[in-house]
């Protein structure tokens, strides 16, 4: 009698919680219509892709849900996430939409204040000239930069006394591109490179793991140059992987949570994150971030980190060369 009464009630609450989510499908199809012509307004006026303050423009076109003050606390909460949902969920369709509608790719947005390149690896592989590649002479760079020349026309090599001399020359106009290690499988996150880069503005297009002769260290190194560049087709057959690796601080706006569910929307697979401390606080740390893109909409995502995340520098979308059986 008992299980025949719970399954009654059960069936009633089942019933009523259908006759619900087709209320709420009725009402996200018209919202998707909304955020699908919010997107064409942003593709049409395109002032807000190049706009210095386009965080705080772009956070403010979407609203943010007060939850009923004579709700119960439980059920406020429950709003809450499902409202924090709805709002990630808004601005990725959002940026979807717009992946799909304007003319532009990463390389032309991130890179618009950085002069053209006539040795940027991103674009056709026809007819360019050969680059010059610096780096601190020892075995293993020289061993990448064996790895390396496999997807570039007969580079030249520009050796230097220093990894900040390496980052200068290229810094400088004097070489084209650098390679400097960015990890080990000993070490891990190898910080002072990680600092080299940025503080010289520098851009991954390729990376490659280097193992010591005795099998006991994997160093993965990195291919750099002034700017941002999309793989190429020799960089692509050559390569197992393509991943997009950005460095990024969290803040009020802009949690490590949110972007983590912004690439899973996308399809984008978590590969690794390190937290480096900031250079003026011990307490507070940048988070450098690696996906692997698969199948992935990084277009998408690209847009998302663009817009809705202030402290957001992205450090290259390359592909990656396995270590040499």
């Amino acid at each position: 009698m008992r299980e025949d009464r719970f399954n009654e009630l059960n069936g009633i609450i089942s019933d009523n919680l259908k006759l619900l989510n087709k209320e709420v499908s009725s009402a996200v199809e018209r919202r998707f219509a909304q955020l699908y012509e919010r997107a064409a307004l942003i593709a049409q006026d395109g002032a807000l892709l190049e706009s210095d303050e386009r965080c705080d423009e772009f956070r403010a076109m979407f609203n943010v849900e007060q939850i009923p003050a004579k709700a119960s606390e439980a059920a406020k909460r429950y709003l809450a996430a499902y409202y924090d949902t709805q709002l990630l969920s808004d601005k990725l369709a959002v940026c979807k939409f717009l992946a799909e509608r304007i003319d532009w790719n990463i390389d032309s947005i991130l890179n618009k204040d950085v002069e053209p390149d006539e040795h940027d690896v991103n674009g056709s592989d026809a007819d360019k000239p050969s680059v010059k590649i610096a780096y601190l002479k020892n075995v293993y760079a020289d061993m990448a930069f064996r790895r390396f020349s496999e997807v570039l026309e007969s580079p030249s090599v520009d050796y230097v006394s220093d990894f900040a001399a390496v980052c200068e020359e290229v810094y400088y106009g004097r070489a084209d591109m650098c390679i400097l290690p960015l990890d080990s499988s000993r070490d891990a996150k190898l910080i002072s490179f990680c600092r080299l880069i940025d503080k010289y503005e520098l851009k991954i297009i390729l990376s490659c793991d280097v193992v010591s002769p005795d099998g006991g260290v994997t160093t993965r190194y990195a291919l750099l140059q002034k700017s941002a560049a999309l793989p190429n087709r020799r960089m692509i057959e050559k390569c197992n992987s393509i991943f997009f690796e950005f460095n990024f601080v969290p803040d009020q706006t802009s949690s490590l949570s949110e972007v983590l569910t912004a690439a899973e929307g996308c399809g984008l697979k978590l590969y690794k994150i390190d937290a480096i401390p900031l250079t003026y606080s011990d307490s507070e740390f940048s988070y450098d971030v690696i996906f692997s893109c698969g199948d992935g909409n990084v277009d998408a995502f690209a847009l998302y980190m663009m817009l809705s995340v202030p402290q957001y520098d992205m450090l290259g979308i390359y592909p990656h060369m396995e270590s040499e059986a």
